[in-house]
């Protein structure tokens, strides 16, 4: 007679070498977005000097670079402020397809706008915020897209697609970095931020012609009330924060600073007036993270919600412990698109045979991306590993603050030739940028992967936009500093030279604290998981 038995062998997944076909399609798009982003911001900070704030500064070239500055750090802390928005938009409304493709046609408007309004300083500075919330709104749900094409076949290959996806900004944003500049000199500002504006409708292109190559991951569950409220009212509170602080306060009070605190405290008021729609279950993360505080922990909260929920809320939390860290990074990485190109002015600018333009030298910093990835992940990391160093994630952020640190004591340095009536080579900032390259790599191209392995499905996008809200963070910290010292308050004493020791003073404090918070962080991939 025989017996029959239940086959409870585990499915063998075939593994497969081959890259998901969507893939040629997102990189070409972020090469054309990045080289429209990065031209743009190659120019801002000079030709926000020249064409507006010298003049207003009479003449006083510190009090205009300090107005420039704090202009150009806030329009970058409002481009990666946005995501949250973008995040949470794919994450519970429309998804990512669709989040990215209305959104870039925004960010499309925003540069036309931008090119066409070159002479009038509110309606350029409109421009800007439109290109903030295109940019802010795409931004989570492109690198988030690129994990999503995997499946437990090919998740094999996620590392060296995010590579390439970082290897695809730094193509487009070194083209543009040195292209830019030079229409800028040669054909005027309505060329140079014309031409950036062509780019962005290359990326929409780009993005369109791949519409049938994406795996497309759906929001679960679809628009509901609940949701709706707290999107609408976490948006409401910043479009207030955002006019009264430029529009009533005035605009040579307001910084992205007060928006950010404005906002924070109308989002936390207001949730306490929705609170049945922020805080009823099942709950989101927020409302689950003080319940677990109010109720004896997560393990008490667990009986409420289900040990599967509590999980993803406390691997959300080890992911947001890593990027409290990396604003301070950002303040420093956002300089060199800012402060550096205006000490660049005040170089020697003649090297390797050409007299370069101060805004084309951060080009080195992509070149440099574009070599220095492969080393990392080819030869470097796999040599550490072979010899029993494992190079996990947090190590790797860890060391970059120490690259990091170390780009800013070359520039404080090279300053402090610049401040004793010097004009020395500009040679000097290759070898910052060297560093600062090592720390990028080490610190933001781990945290790309990590946001997206670390975060459990529902939350991918929206984890997205938190990484990308550091880069917010750290340009806010960077803006008050302008904007105290052009007002003469406290940071006004550090000019020159001592402006750069400030914040390699502030590198080296995080990245000590990093080095003895990291071991204490937990970690559990999310890739391949889903949710019911």
């Amino acid at each position: 007679m025989s017996q029959t038995t239940a086959d409870t062998t585990t499915p063998v997944v075939v593994k497969s070498d081959k890259m998901p076909s969507a893939i040629p399609y997102i990189v070409g798009n972020e090469a054309a977005e990045r080289f429209n982003y990065y031209g743009l911001r190659a120019i801002l900070v000079t030709f926000l000097v020249s064409q507006f704030y010298l003049n207003a500064a009479h003449g006083d070239n510190k009090l205009a670079e300090d107005i420039a500055n704090t202009k150009t750090h806030d329009f970058v802390a409002m481009s990666y402020l946005l995501p949250l928005f973008g995040g949470m938009v794919a994450d519970w409304f429309w998804g990512k397809y669709k989040t990215i493709l209305v959104l870039s046609i925004v960010y499309c408007i925003g540069n036309l706008t931008l090119a066409m309004t070159t002479t009038n300083e509110p309606f350029f500075l409109g421009a800007l915020m439109l290109i903030a919330l295109g940019a802010g709104g795409i931004k989570p749900c492109v690198s988030a897209n690129v994990g999503d094409q995997f499946n437990a076949s090919n998740q094999h290959l996620l590392t060296k697609a995010f590579s390439f996806f970082y290897l695809s900004i730094n193509a487009g944003s070194t083209l543009s970095i040195l292209l830019i500049p030079y229409l800028n000199k040669n054909y005027g500002p309505r060329v140079a931020f014309g031409v950036p504006a062509i780019a962005m409708l290359i990326a929409l292109g780009f993005f369109y012609a791949g519409r049938n190559m994406y795996v497309r991951v759906m929001p679960k569950p679809q628009l509901n009330n609940n949701k709706l409220i707290i999107f609408l009212t976490a948006f409401f509170s910043l479009v207030v924060s955002y006019v009264y602080w430029f529009y009533v306060a005035g605009k040579d009070v307001g910084t992205v600073g007060h928006v950010l605190l404005t906002w924070l405290a109308l989002v936390l008021i207001l949730a306490f007036v929705f609170k049945k729609q922020w805080f009823a279950k099942p709950g989101n993360f927020i409302g689950i993270s003080l319940y677990a505080l109010t109720n004896g922990g997560f393990k008490n909260a667990e009986q409420e919600y289900g040990p599967e929920t509590i999980d993803g809320i406390k691997s959300v939390w080890n992911v947001l412990s890593v990027f409290a860290f990396i604003p301070v990074f950002w303040a420093l990485w956002d300089q060199n698109q800012s402060e550096w190109i205006i000490q660049a002015t005040k170089c020697d600018l003649h090297l390797f045979g050409i007299t370069w333009q101060a805004e084309q030298i951060s080009a080195v910093n992509a070149v440099f991306v574009l070599a220095f990835i492969p080393v990392f992940s080819y030869v470097i990391y796999p040599a550490l590993d072979k010899a029993g160093i494992k190079t996990t994630p947090l190590r790797r952020i860890g060391t970059g603050f120490v690259f990091t640190a170390l780009s800013f004591v070359v520039i404080a340095l090279l300053q402090t030739r610049i401040d004793a009536g010097e004009t020395p080579t500009v040679a000097w900032q290759l070898l910052a940028y060297v560093f600062l390259t090592c720390g990028e790599i080490l610190i933001w191209i781990t945290a790309l992967e990590y946001a997206y392995t670390q975060a459990p499905p529902s939350m991918k996008s929206t984890i997205a936009a938190c990484g990308l809200l550091t880069v917010t963070v750290g340009n806010v910290i960077v803006a008050f500093v302008h904007n105290n010292s052009q007002h003469k308050g406290f940071f006004a004493q550090f000019q020159g030279a001592s402006f750069y020791w400030l914040f390699t003073g502030i590198c080296v404090v995080t990245g000590v604290l990093f080095m003895f918070v990291s071991p204490f962080i937990k970690e559990k991939s999310y890739i391949g998981v889903t949710e019911g």
